[in-house]
């Protein structure tokens, strides 16, 4: 019996579906295709009929929207908000926790991902990057949207601009104070995993005082003087 029109494309996405998830637990480097496939529930020769390689796989995978914090921590982050909490102050608490630290399969991508891409291909780089640029512009408008630099709107409103936030209408400044946030929480992620627990909590409780201070342009601006 011949396969459904639909077959390929659905097959297809499954197997991105596993790398997926499979890259935010153990990483790039360390997946094979292999282990892609049988999280799948494929054979290994029907890899072939969709990717070239892993690295096609990986920017395959990327393009396809890749997400990078677990469904716990974003459904805690909208906890946060119902309740009127510092959003910011609220993220970072969340990203640099020990629950985090320790559980890197239930946590974002960014951690496992950077220090392994940084060895593969100029593809994955560059999707890799892609990613990356995509966080800190959602990010920027998380932060526009907190601190009211924009016009107000609806929920619905709101989580299309998180979405895809149009950043000719961010301020640059918003979208430097991301980037830098954004690396420093990866970064402090990287090395806390890397190192004994006394120097991890360091590094971590380092990192959460000093996150919130970039949530607003101006305010980041002051402390700098400061």
């Amino acid at each position: 019996m011949p396969y459904s029109p639909d077959h390929k494309p659905k097959t297809r996405q499954k197997i991105i579906r596993s790398a997926a998830k499979l890259f935010k637990t153990v990483g790039y480097e360390n997946v094979t295709i292999d282990q892609v496939m049988a999280n799948a529930g494929l054979t290994r020769g029907g890899f072939y009929a969709h990717f070239k390689n892993k690295e096609d796989l990986f920017v395959a995978t990327v393009d396809s929207g890749i997400n990078l914090l677990s469904e716990p921590i974003l459904s805690r982050l909208r906890k946060a908000e119902k309740f009127g909490l510092d959003w910011t102050t609220a993220f970072a608490d969340l990203y640099l926790s020990n629950q985090h630290l320790n559980h890197p399969g239930k946590g974002c991508a960014l951690p496992t991902l950077s220090t392994e891409v940084a060895r593969s291909g100029e593809r994955a780089q560059k999707a890799f990057s892609k990613v990356i640029r995509g966080a800190c512009g959602r990010l920027a408008g998380k932060l526009a949207l907190e601190e009211r630099g924009i016009a107000p709107m609806t929920r619905e409103e709101a989580d299309e601009w998180f979405e895809n936030p149009p950043l000719d209408e961010i301020s640059k400044e918003y979208r430097i104070n991301a980037t830098a946030m954004l690396s420093m929480m990866v970064g402090a992620m990287v090395l806390g995993r890397a190192v004994d627990d006394e120097t991890a909590e360091l590094i971590l409780s380092s990192v959460r005082k000093t996150v919130p201070r970039l949530k607003s342009p101006q305010k980041s601006r002051t402390d700098a003087v400061l």
